[in-house]
């Protein structure tokens, strides 16, 4: 089975491909699926973006923590 090669990096692994010994073959294929649904998977990290909903971080206040929480509880 012979195949046209969309770009010239399919082209390079293609190649790369043939070289490997055909037994080692159904180890590189699940490699490459891997590697595939790794990129995927951080492809669709960063196109997620968690709306700001402007709340935090507005105020400024010098008191420390526990002040604050004491304000809280009363």
């Amino acid at each position: 089975m012979i195949m046209q090669s969309k770009s010239k990096y399919e082209t390079l692994i293609l190649s790369e491909l043939r070289e490997f010994p055909e037994e080692t073959l159904p180890m590189v294929k699940r490699i490459l699926h891997s590697l595939k649904e790794s990129l995927i998977a951080i492809k669709i990290k960063k196109s997620v973006r968690i709306k700001s909903s402007g709340l935090c971080g507005i105020w400024e206040d010098s008191r420390n923590a526990d002040e604050i929480i004491h304000e809280i509880h009363s």
